[in-house]
């Protein structure tokens, strides 16, 4: 599973009704992100425009279509591709969304959608700051290693979220290993049996 991969996961507390209620939620705009230029602030790719614009793909007006199509679609409806191919954890467990996104061979502008979807999360978490870990690169979907630097993490608040240039991340990794063990089971056997979804996926987004 080597290869230029995204990863993004996050463990936000949060009810039953809440993480029912956010699957089917409108999703916010760009200004639920305190800070969005600062997306890479801190870590391996620090001094990288974040291009929330999507300036890189001027000459591709299709391109940006689609990724501007997917920020506006609620969280079922954008995970519903990932439930069905099977390469992701999204679950209510012990009183909080569990999430587990994994790009192969990919680019960084699809996580663009799926961070502001999990920015829109926080309306409905608990008190607090719940941090997002994103990382990638040329790297096996893994928690990053020991003192490998994540390419962004994000604070979600009930009242918006923001970019930061530190955090404790083997402290954030520890917290996030059971997500983590969850989605590598997914891969476990020789490849040619049906993905098994009663662990990884909710019962709210199973097909």
């Amino acid at each position: 599973m080597g290869g230029r991969s995204f990863m993004l996961a996050t463990r936000v507390p949060m009810s039953r009704a809440g993480f029912e209620a956010w699957l089917d939620a409108s999703p916010p705009g760009l200004d639920v992100i305190e800070n969005p230029d600062a997306m890479w602030t801190g870590w391996a790719g620090d001094g990288g425009a974040a291009d929330w614009e999507l300036t890189a793909f001027a000459d591709s007006p299709h391109v940006v279509a689609a990724l501007r199509a997917d920020r506006r679609k609620s969280p079922r409806q954008l995970l519903a591709d990932r439930v069905k191919a099977g390469g992701c954890v999204v679950r209510h467990r012990d009183g909080a969304l569990e999430l587990y996104l994994y790009d192969y061979h990919a680019d960084p502008y699809r996580t663009r959608a799926e961070l502001l979807m999990l920015a829109g999360a926080g309306r409905f978490a608990d008190p607090g700051e719940h941090p997002v870990l994103h990382w990638g690169g040329n790297v096996y979907p893994d928690l990053p290693l020991a003192g490998d630097p994540p390419l962004a993490v994000l604070l979600v608040t009930p009242t918006g979220a923001r970019f930061v240039g530190r955090y404790p991340i083997e402290a954030l990794s520890a917290t996030l290993r059971p997500v983590e063990a969850a989605f590598l089971a997914r891969y476990e056997g020789d490849g040619t049996a049906e993905p098994d979804l009663s662990d990884a996926v909710d019962p709210a987004l199973r097909p």
